[in-house]
């Protein structure tokens, strides 16, 4: 079983509302590139379900509310989230609403030219190795 797949629930829907083969291989081909799995699984859940609580991510992603304000924190870093306070209803802290603020294109397509960055420094770096290597 991939690491997003989990147990389907009587609805038919597998983890976080992946319920076609696609979502689910494209969850996982963005973890093997290296984006983190709870960020993969939030924006997925945001994108699927849309605009909802950190409650609901953590029931729906099955992550920690602590793994859910880390992801949320990296995803509003880059601007791909909108973060919408509801206010305390009575005591407490207020609640927040979290909704991707871009197509879920965009979102994928900012992390793969951060992976794509980091491939060309290496590269570089890599040239750079050779080259010293020959002038020994």
């Amino acid at each position: 079983m991939s690491e997003i797949e989990t147990i389907a629930d009587g609805s038919g829907k597998t983890h976080f509302g992946l319920n076609n083969k696609q979502a689910r291989d494209l969850a996982d081909a963005l973890i093997e590139l290296g984006i983190p799995t709870n960020i993969v699984r939030v924006m997925i859940c945001l994108h699927t379900h849309g605009a909802t609580t950190s409650k609901t991510l953590q029931t729906r992603c099955e992550l920690r509310q602590p793994e859910i304000s880390t992801a949320i924190k990296t995803l509003n870093e880059r601007s791909l989230v909108e973060i919408q306070s509801t206010g305390a209803s009575g005591r407490g802290r207020p609640s927040h609403i979290y909704k991707l603020s871009k197509s879920i294109e965009l979102c994928i397509e900012h992390f793969t030219s951060e992976i794509q960055r980091e491939i060309t420094a290496m590269q570089n770096g890599l040239q750079n190795v050779q080259r010293l290597t020959q002038s020994l």
